[in-house]
């Protein structure tokens, strides 16, 4: 077997491991949230992380190996964690009667420092080999500037593009507006509050005990 065709067929591997780890995981979120917007919104967004990742490659002129693709499918995983941070916050927003367009505003400025700090370090992680620094960063150094790339483009993509597809998505479901809200929602949402901060405070206890010892 030619080198080329080894090549074609690795890349095939990787293409369907891509798109079964998309399903799982937009079947995993569409139990968990049980709802159709959030994962087609989280998914969309994440699988625009490749072009992040193909062009980091073209800048450092690197080719495009299996090494290089594995760290643009790991690069897809960050941007859709990224982005459930974002959508999380919408929905708690949504519950407390908020309009649609302000919750996604507010969430997008509360969630910038977080996804910031979580793609600069690990983006910074992944500075030693993308440099090429130490002993067999040289076969890493594909897959390192690939996850870089995807990371730079993750909070592009976790603060626009995915609220942007939720909101669409919304909006033709509920042309009026945001979803109807719950009245019961703040109450819930203050008595959730209440029991994890009574866990915190318990743990906190604990923690002063076993010090204590």
């Amino acid at each position: 077997m030619s080198a080329e065709l080894c090549f074609r067929r690795r890349i095939r591997n990787l293409l369907l491991v891509l798109a079964m780890a998309v399903f799982l995981g937009f079947t995993v979120l569409l139990v968990e949230l049980r709802s159709f917007a959030e994962p087609v919104a989280i998914v969309t967004g994440a699988l625009l992380a490749p072009f992040g990742a193909v062009l980091a490659l073209w800048i450092t002129g690197t080719s495009l190996n299996v090494v290089s693709f594995l760290g643009a499918i790991i690069g897809v995983g960050i941007v859709a964690n990224n982005a459930i941070l974002v959508l999380d916050l919408v929905e708690h927003l949504l519950e407390q009667a908020q309009s649609l367009e302000e919750a996604l505003v507010r969430s997008g400025y509360r969630r910038l420092r977080p996804v910031l700090m979580t793609s600069m370090a690990a983006a910074f992680g992944m500075l030693q080999l993308a440099w090429g620094i130490g002993s067999g960063a040289d076969m890493l150094r594909p897959l390192a500037i690939a996850i870089i790339g995807a990371l730079c483009i993750s909070v592009l993509l976790s603060l626009v593009a995915t609220p942007t597809v939720f909101h669409v998505l919304v909006r033709r479901r509920h042309p009026a507006g945001a979803p109807p809200a719950d009245p019961g929602a703040p109450a819930r949402m203050l008595a959730r509050e209440r029991i994890w901060l009574r866990s915190w405070r318990v743990q906190a206890n604990g923690w002063r005990m076993s010090w204590g010892r």
